[in-house]
């Protein structure tokens, strides 16, 4: 049975009662609120008490806080098929966000004002949020939801809401010059191998110190890429994997004379890693990162790209020259060639400048 009150114009509340929980005794019942007329209210409530009859969602768990419901999600199902760096990336939204937010509602009483609310509320605040930050905390909620919905916690997902068009981050590289610039000026330097290995491979900086010198096959001309090396933000450890960032990324990458010639050079202990610090201990991206940072910033006339930049300055500079996208994408070790295609929008287009000129070119020999 429901019954139903207006709280103020165009905002209608309802209360099912859903009769006494078998076990505590204590009475079940339902309230949702933010309906803009009581029809929409009366119609949730003939949809959810049919649901409950035909057993989609139970009725004795409705007191259960999306606090304690989140972490339990996380802890015993979430983390199982996420590796460390998204496992930190998820603890921070739940713990930061998500629970001093939201935490004190009751799973099934989260409605979808509740969550454009939270959503503007992330937008607005001091300091906000960037839109891809916050869209980012709404899919780790969303996720969360899809669960309890699945385990008929709550009878729909009502995370649909309105959010800011993300625009595309411009992407970041070096053209040809550059980067024989740069390789030049830091050649007596430690930076100089690891950026000469990512500018020929494409690599992220992760799986660039995940590389020993047993994954180089210098028969084929190869390098297979297996592991990486990334950082436990929650205990500042530097943990090695086998797992990585999609199901592509193991993959075999055809290698330039330049950089045979490098290794051939440089070549150590079999099962020693490629790339060390400069303690000849397992080497911490990030301190690379910051490393390549801080070099490039000397040199003004440079773009100022990051490291992960000499990934695009790779994938650009072969696409540019005609490599087929197709091999490029499984190159860079993306999850398909659509991410490929959306991340090089910007080359893409550029190439359409010469089509009439190859056409020429095809045709009029």
């Amino acid at each position: 049975m429901a019954s139903y009150k207006q709280i103020k114009k165009g905002n209608w509340k309802v209360t099912i009662s859903l009769g006494t929980d078998p076990v505590t005794h204590k009475r079940m019942r339902v309230i949702k609120q933010g309906f803009k007329t009581k029809k929409e209210a009366e119609q949730f409530a003939i949809n959810y008490e049919n649901e409950v009859n035909k057993g989609l969602i139970s009725p004795t768990k409705q007191d259960i806080l999306l606090k304690d419901f989140i972490l339990d999600w996380f802890n015993n199902h979430k983390v199982l098929s996420i590796g460390v760096t998204t496992k930190n990336h998820y603890i921070s939204r739940i713990k930061t966000y998500i629970i001093p937010l939201l935490g004190s509602y009751k799973v099934a009483e989260i409605d979808t004002l509740t969550i454009q609310k939270f959503y503007n509320h992330l937008l607005t605040k001091n300091p906000p949020l960037k839109p891809s930050s916050a869209k980012k905390v709404i899919e780790t909620l969303n996720n969360c939801l899809s669960y309890a919905k699945k385990i008929k916690l709550i009878s729909y997902i009502p995370s649909d809401i309105e959010t800011i068009k993300i625009e595309k981050p411009k992407i970041e590289y070096w053209n040809q010059k550059e980067l024989k610039f740069f390789l030049n000026e830091i050649k007596d330097t430690y930076l100089y191998f690891p950026t000469l290995i990512i500018a020929m491979t494409g690599l992220r900086v992760a799986e660039l110190c995940g590389l020993k010198w047993s994954d180089i096959d210098y028969k084929k001309g190869y390098l297979n890429v297996n592991r990486q090396v990334i950082r436990d933000e929650s205990t500042h450890n530097l943990i090695i994997q086998d797992t990585l960032k999609t199901n592509k990324s193991k993959r075999a990458i055809s290698l330039p004379k330049i950089l045979i010639n490098e290794f051939r050079t440089r070549q150590s202990s079999y099962d020693n890693f490629i790339i060390l610090s400069r303690n000849e201990e397992v080497c911490n991206p990030r301190n690379i990162s910051m490393e390549f940072k801080r070099i490039v910033s000397k040199y003004k006339e440079l773009p100022q790209i990051t490291i992960h930049g000499l990934r695009h300055t790779h994938a650009t500079i072969l696409i540019l020259n005609g490599e087929n996208i197709k091999v490029v994408s499984d190159r860079l070790g993306h999850k398909d060639v659509t991410t490929t295609l959306n991340t090089y929008t910007h080359i893409m287009d550029k190439m359409k400048d010469n089509t009439a000129y190859l056409l020429d070119t095809i045709f009029n020999k």
